[in-house]
């Protein structure tokens, strides 16, 4: 018999056949679990019910436990006896007897321990590696993501796999360079703030001649980092990052007079499952940039989803060495400076400049002199860009500074991405000015065509984060929707996520039937439609009925509304037609 609880909890067994142990009742799967978790030691029975129920103990735990552990074993031992059962009755208590039922939990702690053993360079260590790797894709009990007792072991196996898939993308980089940027992005995507994942992946890269890949690369990193933690990438990221942009080839400028028909900006072209990596679009927005004599202010806006991180990222590609990144929406307190502080840095300003920044004080504004001193990393003969991403966020004194350098820095330009031009309305930032605002708009089929799949456009409206979670999984690409969908809706009246749900469940709807449907007035329905085609949400067929203009957001919102409300909602509809 083996148990495997390394994702969903399967009992096969001696010859192979799977058992029921999806048919037990949820607490006796608990209770199988957390013995697996520790196995071969002994656990009271006040302990285990305790990890099990917590602070909802039933009246007689002891008894309920002991009737669970009964069902654990008639449903899988059904001709057992004392003598072969794998949860053995000892010292009052119960355990996991790995001697007489397999346990993958088990066997990879077997192999880390063997691991331990093995010294550096040892051949045998990358087939351990592969060994653990076989068993440690998919993290333990995800049936029970929110239980303390299973947190320690969720990090054991996401060391376990973290360490060997980067220990491997190591080996492998000299022979498959390709493989070794597979193996390191699977690492990121169990760590995602781990920073030797993206230090692997972009060596990865770099050997694979895909400088811009590796630009990428870093700039996830770095716009995770800023957003989560409110900190910059180690220095050693940042310098091989530097090297990259030291070797990479320039960028092909742009040609003042277009040849007829669409022109792009050149990108490499991924296979299409690597999509969510890949820049689309935006060439008139990047021209207004990369001219040479770009505006001294410029904003970027569109909702949520819309693509203005990626768009600076995509600004650094085409400027290296001459784009500063900043975030505005974790410089509050004490990290006030932060969006500063990142800019520079990724500008290679020298240590005094940045000692001037890191010596500020929340409370304090930064001073003429450190201003003047900060100013000398923004001279040089070409624009010098300092990019502040959710800049709406920047308090009066970040803004009176920013406004300063502007001023007095004739290199600088400043660029700024918020959501909507209201939104700054009567805030510091309006302080600013607006010469120049470029709105985000949809992708087109166009952009979209390169990527080789025709449904694309249908299934993502040409939002670029529908378009980087369109081909993931369904779980992944739905909460991506779903998300998008609530930002960009929450500024709205009350009756636009209603449209929304009864678009996504019904299909095409004319004002009249919302209206029916609803209770709501005509003047209202019309005022939050105008607010959801604005927001690329809806969009408007032939005949006049809204439809959702993305499929995927359709099935993302559908999917949180129960079939007998949907078969009320469709009765209903067609009563009143």
């Amino acid at each position: 018999m083996r148990v495997s609880v390394l994702g969903q909890l399967t009992v096969t067994g001696d010859t192979g056949e799977v058992l029921p142990a999806g048919e037990l009742p949820r607490r006796a799967r608990q209770v199988l679990a957390v013995l697996a978790a520790r196995h071969d030691r002994i656990q009271s029975k006040d302990a285990l019910a305790d990890s099990v129920w917590g602070d909802d103990l039933p009246g007689n735990h002891v008894a309920a436990l002991e009737h669970y552990v009964s069902v654990i074993r008639r449903r899988l031992q059904p001709d057992g006896s004392p003598a072969n059962w794998f949860i053995v009755t000892r010292s009052g208590g119960y355990l996991f007897d790995t001697s007489r039922a397999g346990l993958d939990l088990a066997e990879l702690r077997s192999l880390i321990r063997r691991l331990d053993s093995l010294t550096p360079g040892c051949p045998d260590r990358l087939t351990v590696h592969a060994d653990i790797l076989a068993l440690a894709r998919q993290l333990p009990f995800p049936e029970d993501p929110y239980a303390e007792w299973a947190d320690p072991i969720r990090t054991e196996v996401q060391v376990a796999a973290v360490n060997a898939l980067l220990q491997t993308s190591e080996c492998v980089l000299p022979d498959d360079p390709a493989r070794s940027l597979r193996l390191a992005q699977e690492a990121i995507e169990l760590n995602p703030f781990l920073e030797s994942g993206y230090r692997a992946a972009m060596t990865a890269a770099i050997a694979m001649d895909r400088q811009d890949d590796a630009l990428r690369i870093f700039e996830r990193c770095r716009q995770l980092l800023d957003e989560e933690l409110g900190v910059t990438p180690s220095a050693e990221l940042t310098r091989l990052k530097r090297e990259v942009l030291a070797t990479r080839t320039a960028p092909v400028e742009p040609t003042p007079e277009p040849a007829p028909g669409p022109v792009r900006v050149p990108v490499p072209v991924p296979p299409p499952e690597l999509c969510r990596g890949l820049f689309l679009g935006r060439v008139t927005e990047l021209r207004v940039l990369l001219e040479p004599d770009p505006p001294p202010v410029v904003h970027i806006v569109g909702p949520s989803g819309s693509g203005k991180s990626a768009f600076l990222a995509e600004l650094e590609r085409h400027a290296p060495g001459r784009v500063g990144i900043g975030h505005g929406g974790s410089s509050v307190g004490v990290l006030r400076h932060a969006w500063l502080r990142a800019a520079l840095t990724d500008l290679g300003a020298k240590p005094e400049v940045l000692a001037v920044v890191d010596a500020a004080g929340p409370d304090r504004p930064l001073l003429r002199p450190d201003l003047e001193l900060i100013g000398t990393a923004f001279d040089g003969p070409e624009p010098i860009f300092v990019a502040i991403d959710d800049a709406a966020e920047l308090d009066a004194a970040s803004v009176a500074e920013l406004a300063w350098l502007g001023r007095h820095c004739s290199a600088l330009r400043i660029v700024l991405t918020y959501c909507y031009p209201s939104e700054i309305a009567e805030r510091p930032l309006s302080g600013l000015g607006s010469p120049v605002v470029l709105r985000l708009e949809p992708l087109t089929e166009r952009d979209l065509s390169e990527l080789g799949h025709e449904e694309l456009a249908e299934r993502t409206g040409g939002i670029p984060a529908l378009v980087g979670a369109a081909l993931r999984p369904t779980q992944v690409s739905h909460a991506v929707a779903m998300q998008i969908a609530r930002q960009r809706t929450r500024w709205m009246p009350d009756p636009s996520w209603e449209i929304l749900r009864l678009c996504a469940v019904l299909g095409p709807l004319s004002v009249a039937e919302l209206s029916t449907l609803t209770g709501y007035s005509l003047p209202e329905l019309l005022s939050c439609l105008d607010h959801l085609v604005h927001a690329h949400l809806l969009t408007e067929n032939e005949d006049g009925r809204v439809r959702h203009r993305s499929s995927l957001t359709s099935a993302a919102v559908s999917g949180q509304v129960s079939a007998a409300s949907a078969r009320y909602l469709r009765r209903r509809l067609a009563a009143d037609a």
